[in-house]
């Protein structure tokens, strides 16, 4: 017989209760009991049971003439139909929420309503139209003085605005937020903030005080025993100090993010900042330091069978070995990786793999076989009409037909590549292409 988990326990005690409650036949202890098990069901991911129970407690609410009652069940009614994809009927049940909240002059049911239908409104991709919910709840929230109300829709709307990129707006309200969680003396809260307030200026690129938001999140998490939110501060130093080209600084919070994620067991954080600190040390072209968290990113790639992963990791590992003029192990890389792209249909990455192992053939002496290799690149790169991938296959395939002898067919490629990036108007990819272009025609 397979043991229930606690939150099928308590959902199996409930209904229990819920019997004996029916057979008393106390109406408003029956809609509490119905509101409580609606919610248990909610939290296992259940939404049609929990409809059923908050029906069920609605129909009794309008018997008993309870119209708060009935305003928030209407308000549950249209949570329970959000989750069930049935926007037009949430939105139906958010209003008649709202609309009797408005009459009983309650306002925290209103904020609430208010809350809900922006949510509904972000669900259906219309941020734009969420943003005076929101604020209406939160003029709502300040005036009642509910700071738990208050640090969540301000918080709310920092995420809206940082997501059309309104930074300025975005801050505004993070700010807000931080404020009132620091007025509670809420440090969980004032940590998401700070951390929030911190990405808002690192995309701002003023990373000096992203830094200082950050390493104060950074502070309430350890001291709050949050490893979770001590990760989430760590990355964001990571970031932050790698946008400020500081290698040691990059590494140090790199390295401590890596461990704790290690020591938590936590593969999703320890692998994406691996990513991420490698990228980094790629981008400073430190490459033999980058290959130990690469080859730890492929070992952790390959224990949860993550085809994405492995993709990545393997093609980085291959760059770094090709860079290292360390041929053999930078193909086999590539070789290992290839497969893998076309089981995932990833045609970019397949043309890109094709490209750099025509480039080692051509290096290594296997000219015909990297011409053909460059050729299919060229073919995917133009399929997926990816122009700065079809320019660097122009180019590859150029060097390759000029180690086969084949000038004349080297020097077309290498002015279709010159084309190419004009196109795209790409003034550096330009000027590397001409001056492939200058060497294949230069006498010599």
């Amino acid at each position: 017989m397979t043991a229930l988990s606690p939150q099928e326990e308590k959902i199996q005690l409930l209904e229990k209760s819920l019997e004996k409650t029916r057979q008393s036949q106390d109406a408003n202890r029956l809609i509490d009991g119905l509101i409580e098990l609606a919610q248990a069901y909610f939290d296992v991911g259940d939404a049609p049971k929990g409809l059923t129970q908050i029906e069920e407690a609605l129909l009794l609410a309008q018997a008993q003439k309870n119209e708060l009652v009935e305003a928030r069940l209407w308000g549950y009614k249209g949570i329970a139909l959000t989750r069930l994809g049935n926007s037009h009927f949430a939105q139906i049940a958010l209003h008649k929420s709202h609309n009797m909240a408005k009459a009983l002059d309650n306002k925290p049911l209103i904020a609430d309503a208010l809350t809900q239908l922006g949510l509904l409104q972000l669900d259906s991709e219309q941020p734009e139209k969420a943003i005076p919910r929101f604020e209406q709840a939160l003029q709502i929230a300040i005036s009642e003085r509910d700071v738990l109300r208050e640090i969540y829709l301000a918080g709310q709307l920092g995420n809206l605005f940082f997501g059309l990129e309104s930074f300025d707006k975005a801050l505004e309200y993070y700010t807000e937020a931080w404020q009132a969680a620091r007025r509670q003396h809420n440090q969980q809260a004032e940590c998401v903030q700070a951390i929030n307030m911190g990405n808002v200026m690192l995309a701002m690129q003023d990373i000096e005080n992203a830094v200082e938001r950050f390493e104060e999140a950074l502070n309430l998490a350890t001291e709050l025993s949050e490893p979770g939110a001590e990760i989430m501060a760590l990355s964001q130093l990571l970031r932050a100090h790698a946008a400020a080209g500081s290698l040691s600084k990059a590494r140090l919070y790199g390295d401590h993010v890596i461990r704790l994620a290690r020591e938590q067991q936590n593969d999703s954080a320890e692998i994406n900042n691996i990513n991420l600190l490698a990228a980094f040390l790629l981008n400073q072209q430190r490459y033999q330091m980058a290959l130990p968290y690469l080859e730890r990113g492929l070992e952790i790639a390959r224990q949860q069978l993550d085809w994405g992963w492995q993709l990545g990791m393997l093609s980085n590992i291959g760059y770094v070995h090709y860079q290292l003029e360390q041929m053999a192990p930078a193909l086999a890389a590539y070789e290992e990786a290839l497969p893998l792209a076309r089981q995932l249909q990833d045609r970019r990455a397949e043309a890109h793999l094709l490209g750099r192992i025509s480039a080692i053939q051509a290096d290594t002496g296997a000219t015909e076989t990297a011409i053909a290799n460059a050729i299919e690149a060229l073919a995917i790169a133009q399929e997926e009409e990816d122009w700065p991938l079809v320019g660097e296959q122009q180019i590859m395939l150029a060097l390759a037909l000029q180690d086969s002898g084949r000038d004349a067919e080297a020097i077309d490629y290498a002015r279709q590549a010159v084309t190419t990036y004009q196109q795209i108007e790409d003034a550096n990819l330009v000027g590397k292409a001409k001056a492939v272009l200058a060497a294949l025609t230069s006498p010599t």
